[in-house]
């Protein structure tokens, strides 16, 4: 059985994000992007358009910088669910937690609107505090 084209795209995505290619992740979402980080903390809020979505990524990568390890991807044509693992050091602090990532998918495949959920979400915002 193959692959639904849009678990490939969130596959590739989350690559790039290991290899640390933010600028690659750019090319999946779409013009009008928007990025929702749950939470209390340095990265919380809503990101609207795809510079604001690159630039807080960006951060997230720079300040962060977790590996992702995929536990479970879903697809259908208008949504990807993928359950990972995040595991990171920052400062004297560590992370290590599941995260749940819903996407709204384009018609063109683009990723729309994503939200970025913690299975704690006070360790995840003690880890960016």
């Amino acid at each position: 059985m193959t692959e639904h084209p849009n678990a490939t795209t969130a596959r590739r995505t989350f690559e790039a994000w290991n290899s640390g290619r933010v600028d690659v992740i750019r090319e999946y979402f779409s013009e009008d992007a928007v990025l929702h980080l749950a939470g209390n903390n340095a990265m919380s809020g809503t990101y609207r358009g795809l510079d604001a979505v690159m630039e807080a990524m960006g951060r997230a990568k720079q300040g962060w910088g977790p590996l992702i390890e995929v536990e479970a991807l879903l697809a259908s044509d208008d949504h990807i669910i993928t359950f990972f693992r995040a595991t990171s050091e920052r400062d004297d602090k560590t992370l290590d937690l599941i995260h749940v990532l819903p996407m709204k998918v384009s018609a063109e495949g683009k990723i729309g609107e994503l939200w970025l959920l913690s299975t704690d979400q006070r360790e995840y915002d003690q880890f960016w505090s």
